[in-house]
């Protein structure tokens, strides 16, 4: 399919603004403005690439780009889109882009407004403030793995990947529907210094892989010298085309990328990804109605997809996601392994995804008032002392704080050292899972449908039946039924055997008081506490495994009392806890062994169970089973999938799993690698057995 020549560039973006952008020289940075303009024009008006936008549906463009430098590409392409966007007043037929950015170096969001401070990008008065201010609000971090942003009503969507290029895309999933047409390097990328860590050939097949047979590569310069002959022959050879040209499509370029697809899927084949379904305008029921639930419904309707929710409760967030206070900070170990890089990565986009509706109107009760955490015995001490020693933490995600300087970050006195996380802080879950259904449905056809106890779900011809647990009638019949029910995850046959289990957690809720009222952030110690709002802290929670009721419990009410008093004995200020009150809440956390949450496709466990029983009975070697649990997919329920254990972290995980749950379902480029996809697995504890060839039981 040839490409459709480049015309001309918005109005809006003439060659004066690139080079206000690129630099004051105009004469040196021309000819680099004018390939930037040309990019932008053919990103935005090329035609052959695009899917038809529906009534329902916009128009994804999806770009690939090597380096993010002072992020003035990004900066320009958010201005273009908005442009072309405002033309059509039909928000339903509006362009979207998606955009993968690779960077080998760290950026983070304090060198960004140092570098645009000096620039004068952002002088109120500058007429690409917007923009900028769009893109620094998005607290862009020095770390590696996929960032995910959206900006602008989630019209540009920005994967931001920091680290080695290769490692980063090679486990990139290949999406099924939406690949990059448009791939554009820096002019960082391609000097001698930098072109090995961009333009290795292993990489540039990996871009390849990603890619529709026929996209263009620009790799732009500021003098055409610069570009390496072997960088030109390397994308040549793995089939890229110039984006100012029209080649034929290299037809062995195309079967080795297709060899690499089936590659990585062989690799990964033990964990089924969400195939996409043949009626793609046939609503997603979701069952349950907490953070979880409203965040998928969320990421679908910002995707054209029409949603019902069955939520057995009269209202939302009834469930877990029903507490005043949760706090928001990420998980870190001293490895900092893929536990810790999911929960930075979710973190940040949680925190992204909550600011984003405070400032689309939604009233979210929230504080970024950071999070102080500390020991409070000698064990827990030791522990957070390895975490601070063992990495060099970037400081927006945590760094290290004597005694004085928690004592003036929270402003109660504190008498041991801590770990601070800047970015962290509280927010209100229920006002959260509401005011994302309530911009859901301004998106979509997002119905909820309250007092709706699901009892039980059967596999039917045209998808799965829903029963209800008042009569067990069959009330509807969905294609695909996501189950993100919380603490009720695993009552349904489908998913009983799910190794998650259910913690009762107790909150108090105190008056602020004294000391305790001048608390300024949230503290995490033997427990957590938060700062007052609507005249309460809350602080917990009780930890009980395999609940028996969920009633008022005085007990752990009067722990929840002693708890700071324990972490902080040389402190008055929790002398002030009072819970006499009896004012509190009790919900049921889901929790894995590894404290990933589980997200994916329903795993067919008794099929699972079968197939190992054949196993044991054969006499073939055990090598050639664990090559076959290795390189055959997991049983699933087709159109069933799962979404939750989210533990005592649901606020910081829950909004980027069902995103990436939605791009799978969506046929999208994920967040998520498919080494983290293949950690949350919903039947992930079978697997490592059986994929290292040990007995299950």
């Amino acid at each position: 399919m040839n490409k459709t020549p480049l015309l001309s560039v918005p109005p809006n973006l003439h060659e004066l603004h690139i080079c206000e952008l690129l630099g004051n020289n105009a004469n040196q940075n021309s000819r680099y403005s004018h390939i930037v303009k040309q990019y932008i024009a053919e990103v935005l008006q090329s035609s052959d690439d695009k899917i038809a936008a529906t009534n329902t549906q916009p128009h994804l463009v999806t770009l690939g780009q090597l380096g993010f430098g002072d992020g003035h590409e990004i900066i320009l392409l958010l201005a273009a889109l908005q442009e072309a966007n405002l033309q059509n007043p039909l928000i339903q037929q509006q362009t979207r882009i998606h955009i993968s950015v690779f960077e080998q170096g760290p950026v983070n969001r304090k060198q960004l407004q140092h570098r645009w401070q000096q620039q004068g990008l952002l002088d109120s008065d500058h007429h690409l403030f917007d923009f900028t201010q769009a893109l620094l609000n998005g607290d862009i971090a020095a770390i590696e793995g996929c960032q995910r942003l959206s900006l602008l009503q989630n019209q540009l969507i920005i994967d931001l990947y920091q680290g080695s290029p290769l490692a980063q895309a090679k486990t990139i999933a290949t999406p099924n529907k939406q690949r990059i047409t448009h791939w554009f390097a820096l002019p960082h990328t391609n000097q001698e210094a930098h072109s090995d860590q961009y333009f290795h050939q292993r990489s540039v097949w990996e871009y390849g892989r990603l890619s529709v047979d026929n996209a263009t590569f620009l790799a732009a310069s500021t003098n055409d010298e610069n570009i390496a002959p072997t960088i030109k022959k390397q994308l040549a050879f793995c089939g890229f085309s110039s984006s100012t040209s029209s080649k034929s499509t290299d037809d062995i370029a195309i079967a080795e990328r297709n060899a690499l697809r089936q590659q990585l899927q062989q690799q990964f084949a033990y964990n089924p990804l969400p195939p996409l379904h043949s009626n793609n305008n046939s609503p997603i029921a979701i069952i349950g109605g907490g953070i979880a639930s409203a965040s998928l419904a969320l990421s679908l309707a910002e995707r054209g997809k029409d949603v019902i929710i069955y939520c057995k409760d009269d209202t939302l967030g009834q469930g877990a996601s029903g507490n005043k206070q949760g706090a928001i900070y990420p998980l870190l170990t001293p490895e900092n392994g893929s536990l810790s890089q999911f929960f930075q990565q979710a973190f940040l986009y949680s925190r992204r995804r909550i600011q984003a509706l405070v400032d689309d109107g939604y009233d979210i009760g929230h504080e970024w008032c950071g999070v102080l955490h500390t020991g409070f015995d000698q064990r827990s001490q030791t522990r957070l002392d390895k975490i601070i020693d063992a990495q060099a933490w970037p400081s927006e995600i945590a760094f290290a704080v004597s005694p004085h300087q928690a004592t003036q970050l929270a402003n109660v006195d504190i008498d041991k050292p801590g770990f601070y996380y800047p970015l962290g802080g509280w927010a209100c879950p229920f006002e959260f899972a509401q005011a994302s259904i309530a911009k859901a449905q301004t998106l979509t056809k997002v119905r909820i449908v309250y007092n709706s106890d699901i009892s039980s779900l059967e596999s039917h011809s045209s998808g799965w039946q829903l029963f209800s647990a008042e009569d067990n009638t069959p009330i509807a019949t969905h294609e695909q039924v996501v189950i993100a029910s919380g603490a009720q995850l695993t009552q349904y046959k489908q998913t009983k055997n799910l190794q998650i289990t259910g913690f009762r957690g107790q909150v108090s809720h105190v008056p602020p008081q004294g000391e305790l009222a001048q608390l300024n952030t949230v503290i995490c110690a033997n427990g957590y506490l938060t700062p007052q709002h609507n005249q309460l802290h809350c602080v917990g929670a009780s930890y009980v495994k395999d609940p028996q009721h969920l009633d008022f419990c005085p007990i752990e009410q009067h722990e929840n009392s002693l708890k700071m008093q324990q972490s902080f004995p040389n402190s008055n200020w929790p002398n002030d806890i009072d819970v006499s009150n009896n004012d509190a809440r009790v919900g049921v956390r889901m929790v894995s062994r590894d404290h990933f949450p589980v997200m994916g496709c329903a795993p067919d466990v008794e099929a699972l169970f079968t197939r190992y029983a054949v196993q044991q009975q054969s006499k073939d070697k055990p090598s050639l089973w664990q090559h076959y649990w290795q390189t055959t997919p997991a049983p699933i329920y087709d159109g069933l999938y799962v979404l939750g254990g989210l533990g005592s972290r649901g606020l910081s995980s829950g909004p980027l799993v069902a995103e990436c749950l939605a791009a799978n379902l969506c046929g999208e480029l994920s967040p998520l690698s498919l080494e983290l996809q293949a950690l949350l697995n919903p039947n992930r504890m079978w697997m490592r057995k059986l994929l290292k060839g040990k007995a299950l039981m």
